[in-house]
């Protein structure tokens, strides 16, 4: 059974999950935890585009800055001063909690 996305996810809460990721609690109820690194290397910026290759420098996967943006979109100021902005399309679309890729047996939590 194929999971179905909503057209326009909104944000309703977001928090830091230790140092190392990000969850998003979404109006639909789903939940979601990005790992700094992948949020880094994904970053969908002009001069990232998505596809940042190779070892990540550790000033380069820590934030300084998380803030939400309304219920659409999310802004990460990272320790090394680079800047990014997911929308919510962007950040449901990489989610890859055991719903979003299709193994709902399988969930990261409960063992």
């Amino acid at each position: 059974m194929a999971l179905i996305k909503p057209k326009n996810p909104k944000i309703k809460g977001l928090n830091e999950v230790g140092r190392y990721a990000i969850g998003v609690q979404w109006t639909d109820g789903h939940d979601s935890i990005y790992p700094l690194d992948n949020l880094r290397r994904r970053c969908p910026c002009d001069a990232c585009m998505g596809a940042v290759e190779g070892e990540i420098p550790a000033a380069s996967r820590r934030l300084e800055r998380l803030s939400r943006l309304g219920d659409n979109a999310m802004f990460l100021g990272w320790i090394d001063g680079h800047e990014t902005i997911y929308t919510t399309r962007q950040l449901r679309d990489i989610c890859r909690c055991a719903y979003c890729v299709a193994e709902p047996e399988r969930p990261i939590t409960g063992g």
